[in-house]
Order: C-alpha cells, then structure tokens, then sequence
C-alpha cells in the first residue's frame, strides 16, 4: 500500500494561533507521518500513513481547528522589550552534529559536549550569579522523578496531557523478574517484554523543575514576607513530532527561580526579574522579543486558559529567531501563578495563603539559540557575550 495524504483547509485561526495548532497536530496519531500549513494559501497537507482512517483523522483535525479559532475571549498581546541582530546564515545544527558537539541519542535526547556543553553551563551559571543571588535564593535538589499526586495536584494531568513520561518498576515478584531477565538473555530486550510484567505507576519523570519546590513545601506556614527557591532539574516532556533540533527536546535541563509569600513580596521580586531578563538581553545582543504568552494548553477549553494567562500577564517570555528554522524559542520563562501552588498545597506566609512565581531558563535551547544566530566561534559573538563566555572560561 502507498502513502495517502489529506488537505485541510485552515479557516478562521488568527495568526498568533497557527504556532499552537500546528504543535497540536503532532499528538492526531501514528498514522500521521508528516504534516505542514502553507502559509501562501492556508491548507494544512498531511502525510498519512498506508491504511489510515481518513475520515477519523479529518475529525481530529476539524476539532483542533476549532479549538484554536475560538476568539470570544480574546488574546492580549503585548510586546516589553524587541531587538534586531545581524544573525548567520548557515546551518548551525548540521555544524553541531559535524563537531561532535551534540549527539543524538533518541527521540528528543542528546548528549552535549565540546562548546555547546560549555556555553550551556555558562548560562547557568549567569542564571545563578545574577538571578538567584540577586534575591537571595536558597539552593534546593529534587529528584529525577515525581509523585502522580502531585502532578494531580498541580493539575498537569487535565492542563498537559501529553507531556506525561510515566515510570514504573517491574513487579516485586521473583518469577516476574526471573522471567524478564530469561527473556532477555534468550533474545534482546523489546518492549513487549514488559506486557504484564509492570508494577502499578505511582511516578513519572518531572516535566517542570518548580513542582517540586511547591510539594517540599506543603503545609508550611512561612515566615514573611516568603522565600526565594533556586534549583536544577533534568525534565521531561513527551511533545511528538515537535523534537527537532535541540529547540524542543524530550529530555532537557531547567534552571529555575521560585518566590513563595506574600504578593507584594512575589510580584516585586518577579518585576524585578523582567527587567533583569531584559537587560541580559541587551547585554548579549540577542534577536529576541519579550513578551507576554500563554501555555500550550492541550485541552477543549484551551481558550478559557490561554486568554486568562494573557490578560492577567501571567506569562512572558523572552523569544529568540532561530535563523535557521524560520521561528523563534522560549528560552526564559516569567510566570505568576497567584495561589495556585499555595492553595493546592497549603502553603501560608503568616497564617495567610501564600502566592508564587517563578522564571525558569532553558538551558539547552538557550545554547542552541545563541549558536543559531552567532555561530560556533565565540570571537564573533556580540560584545557582551563574548565577555562573559570569556570570563566564565576563565574561572
């Protein structure tokens, strides 16, 4: 059988909405093998795969597309901060995989070494030297994994679904382990071989750093005016066909920034923090934008969440251009959470509910969108970059 492909036409959704459709249609299903809306005459093509039920799959598509024409609630844009760059023009992903400096190790996984290793644990540290210092924040480690319950908690499961990496552990049963492991050594390892055999899930991989922080903290009565939290975590987010690059990846590194108290307290320190974020940028010369935004909310009432984000700001992000993929990257994070985290896990700051904030930097598609626009050679980074890159290798 051959491959079949559908055309869609896409009607009615606003221009700032085509990006988060087009991250939707990455979860239709696996019998969709490609899928890109021309921007000239609006028709959405997609590759199917021999077989596939095309009129199950035209229903998925209608149904997204409705989701992101809904407009009665509006969506506030709003521009803080913009600056041009000259950028190269070369295929600095290909440049990346030619130097060894990334290898990919499956789908959204790679190994970083050589001057992108290097670059990213630089934006680290400025993240911890400049930020975290700044508000005196207390280092916290959290582990790899987290608690179903408090994703729950956090209302992951009905915000994000589709970012979910469970894990579980075999079955605590000598002939389920013996079994496993005969299978094993009589052929190679397959995921088949885990029917049956797995234990119930009470854990997945953390898909933010910051949930944590709100967990280790639940039923605390802090003293005012709150705390200010730093910390690292290795997260994971399941996004489809969107793992490209090193601009979405499944496994990737999270610097965060989280304030925890009253709110004059919370909504000073984030203030602070959007002014910091903007003159990092300045310093380092980058193409970027800062701006308000909303999450990629990957449920029917979308609409509802993302034009509140918008209208309360309770979301800006700083954007770089990737050149060389024609879009920009979230590459920090600022976000307001109000008394979200405090309600749900009883967290107060002298006897009242506590609110929260946080920024969190990306590190690895930080890197990679400096690399995107200057190149891998650091004499020819902007000024200030160049500095601090120098420094910190000086160290």
């Amino acid at each position: 059988m051959t491959a079949e492909s559908l055309r869609v036409p896409v009607t009615d959704v606003d221009e700032g909405q085509i990006a988060q459709l087009e991250y939707s249609l990455a979860f239709i299903g696996d019998d969709v093998s490609d899928y890109q809306i021309d921007p000239e005459d609006g028709i959405l093509r997609v590759e199917l795969a021999p077989g596939a039920d095309r009129d199950d799959i035209r229903q998925k598509i209608a149904r997204l597309i409705e989701r992101y024409a809904a407009r009665e609630f509006g969506f506030k844009e709003e521009l803080y901060f913009e600056q041009e760059a000259p950028v190269v023009n070369e295929n600095v992903w290909q440049q990346l995989l030619e130097r060894k400096w990334v290898t990919e190790v499956g789908q959204g996984h790679v190994v970083l070494r050589g001057g992108a290793a290097r670059l990213l644990h630089m934006i680290d540290n400025v993240a911890v030297n400049r930020f975290a210092v700044a508000f005196g924040a207390e280092t916290e480690v959290y582990p790899a994994t987290i608690q179903c319950t408090t994703l729950d908690q956090c209302n992951h499961f009905t915000s994000f679904p589709e970012h979910l990496d469970f894990v579980a552990p075999l079955q605590s049963d000598i002939d389920v382990l013996k079994a496993f492991a005969d299978d094993v050594r009589n052929g190679e390892w397959s995921s088949n071989l885990h029917e049956e055999r797995m234990a119930t899930t009470e854990f997945a991989i953390s898909p933010s750093c910051c949930y944590h922080c709100y967990e280790g903290m639940a039923g605390w009565d802090l003293r005012p005016p709150g705390r200010c939290v730093t910390a690292i975590l290795g997260c994971h987010r399941y996004e489809g066909m969107n793992h490209r690059t090193l601009s979405r990846l499944r496994a990737f590194t999270m610097r965060e920034v989280i304030w925890v108290g009253h709110p004059k307290f919370v909504i000073g320190a984030r203030a602070k923090a959007d002014g910091m974020i903007v003159e990092l940028a300045r310093r380092w010369g980058l193409h970027c934008s800062y701006e308000v935004a909303n999450d990629m909310f990957f449920t029917k009432d979308y609409a509802v969440k993302a034009s509140f984000q918008r209208q309360q700001e309770a979301k800006k992000e700083l954007r770089l251009i990737i050149p060389q993929e024609d879009t920009a990257v979230s590459v920090i994070s600022s976000n307001f959470h109000a008394g979200s985290f405090g309600s749900a896990f009883d967290i107060t700051v002298g006897g009242r509910p506590a609110v929260s904030a946080c920024i969190g930097f990306g590190l690895e598609r930080f890197a990679y969108a400096i690399l995107s626009q200057f190149g891998l050679d650091p004499d020819g980074w902007p000024e200030g970059l160049r500095r601090d890159y120098q420094a910190f290798r000086s160290q």
